[in-house]
């Protein structure tokens, strides 16, 4: 049986199999044997005839119904909803669900349309519901969704949709770390809204289920974000800086486990950049005076020094992209900070764009020494 393949994949087989030849390791025969099983993979032409028609028929019947859309029944409105969400679905089966790039764009559209939908019967019969509450209803079907069809796509809508939410309940405050250093609410209250926590569980749980690399990534991300704004209610807002850089250096040192290493790299890096910065060293005991210097000037220098040796030990243990991505980014901070704006704009340009060819050529470097 011929197996299919893209042209350009064929091409690449071909050059191999005729160094293959010329170095005496297989003879022409079993070269144009190899070769007679693989086959290059024809478009067909019949198939985008067909998918480009069906778009444009959707096209002009959703164009259509939007502008006699007021005018329709609601009942008829709800039935063109529930049709648009069945025939998406039905696109999605045929197309082979979640096993091929255009199911999961169908599957990605009925939830996109279930979730619309909820906005519009709702808005239809006037039933007093917050939008919060739909967009929870909505990431809830686009989880069920998900788990059911092992559908990475729908886990990264759900996380989208899982941003905006965590925001509109006050979850997240990307604004939380500009507060006072004393405590405003009890450590009890750390797990309120508790949906919040249930919610990056769920995803965590997702991400386990579907074993996709992006899915832990946006996932740490939004973890970061809740754990740095819940902590800053509880304890102000050095104290969670603090907190969180000294576990997230702690958790890089795990090298047994890659996934917890890799959180705490992106804790230490994240909110250690954030302490490179004085404005957030709050409190009369970061402001005594340390071997001569004011605190407010120490502590964050003794930081950026913490944050880089760190992220040198990392790229030593064996996560060079993570460690010299921090590592450029501590030293664009000082650059455009101190440097910058005191040097003729031509040259500080040309000092950055030679700190990144270099940079290009160290990760390169580091890379070939961990895996020679």
């Amino acid at each position: 049986m011929k197996k299919l393949h893209a042209k350009k994949e064929i091409e690449f087989l071909n050059a191999e199999i005729s160094d293959w030849v010329r170095l005496n390791l297989i003879t022409s025969e079993q070269s144009e044997k190899i070769l007679s099983l693989y086959e290059i993979k024809s478009r067909n032409l019949r198939m985008i005839f067909f998918i480009a028609g069906g778009i444009l028929l959707g096209l002009g019947a959703v164009s259509f119904v939007a502008a006699h859309w007021h005018e329709l029944p609601k009942i008829f409105r709800v039935c063109v909803i529930v049709a648009a969400w069945l025939a998406s679905m039905a696109a999605y089966s045929f197309f082979g669900m979640s096993k091929t790039r255009a199911g999961k764009a169908f599957h990605l559209l009925a939830s996109v349309i279930f979730g619309s939908g909820i906005f519009l019967i709702t808005r239809m019969y006037n039933i007093k519901l917050e939008w919060t509450a739909i967009i929870g209803w909505w990431i809830i079907q686009i989880l069920i969704s998900a788990f059911a069809a092992r559908d990475d796509w729908q886990v990264y809508f759900a996380q989208i949709l899982s941003f905006l939410y965590l925001n509109a309940v006050n979850a997240i405050d990307i604004f939380a770390l500009e507060f006072a250093n004393l405590s405003r609410v009890s450590v009890l209250e750390f797990f309120s809204p508790w949906n919040a926590f249930a919610l990056i569980i769920f995803l965590w749980l997702a991400w386990r289920f579907i074993s996709e690399r992006g899915i832990f990534g946006v996932n740490m991300l939004l973890t970061l974000l809740l754990l740095a704004s819940r902590m800053s209610l509880c304890f102000g807002g050095t104290w969670t800086l603090i907190i969180l850089v000294l576990s997230g250096a702690v958790l890089s040192m795990i090298s047994k486990w890659r996934d917890s290493q890799i959180f705490g790299v992106l804790m230490l890096g994240l909110f250690g950049l954030l302490l490179t910065w004085s404005e957030f060293w709050q409190g009369e005991i970061f402001a005594a005076e340390i071997f001569g210097f004011s605190g407010k000037n120490f502590f964050p220098v003794a930081t950026a020094v913490f944050v880089a040796l760190m992220m040198l030990l990392n790229i030593y243990k064996g996560l060079a992209a993570l460690g010299i991505i921090f590592c450029t980014l501590l030293a664009a901070r000082y650059f455009f900070d101190h440097l910058f704006g005191y040097m003729p704009k031509a040259w500080g340009f040309t000092l950055v764009g030679i700190a990144l060819l270099t940079a290009g050529i160290f990760f390169g470097k580091i890379k070939k020494f961990l895996n020679p």
